[in-house]
């Protein structure tokens, strides 16, 4: 009786361990409106930074020192699916998808050989003033200005 209890015990403990693992890999949730704080982005359609956001952004209009640059690699916030450009935590996207464009005149627009996303839509500030989508933040810096 005693082994077959602490058998079971064991399938159990092994349960809980699978279930806690589980939890610790919820993919965060998807946040977006970085455009009502950043009044400069792209999206970089060459070269090494191909897929990364730039932006300038500021959660302080009133104080131009605050205003912070940061770049987001977008490989960690979309991925291709089917050839079919969506957002999808770490999804590597710019692997696959190729010919990546900010669009004219609506920047936050990317459309791609394989869709097109609203940057909006996921892409948000986080209360230090850099870009961020899901749990990944951009590198940032302070922008400097010339004191008159």
């Amino acid at each position: 009786m005693a082994t077959v209890f602490l058998a079971l015990l064991a399938v159990v403990s092994a349960s809980a361990i699978r279930i806690t693992r589980r939890q610790d890999t919820t993919v965060p949730a998807l946040q977006g409106g970085f455009t009502s704080h950043c009044d400069f982005y792209q999206v970089i359609s060459h070269g090494e930074a191909y897929g990364h956001l730039q932006a300038q952004c500021n959660l302080d209009p009133a104080d131009p020192d605050t205003e912070i640059a940061s770049t987001l690699d977008l490989n960690l916030c979309m991925g291709n699916y089917n050839n079919n450009l969506a957002w999808g935590y770490l999804g590597g996207a710019f692997a696959s998808c190729t010919g990546c464009r900010s669009r004219e005149f609506a920047t936050r627009y990317l459309d791609c050989d394989c869709g097109s996303v609203d940057l909006n839509d996921g892409i948000y500030v986080t209360s230090s003033g850099a870009v961020a989508c899901y749990d990944r933040v951009g590198s940032s810096y302070n922008v400097p200005y010339k004191k008159e």
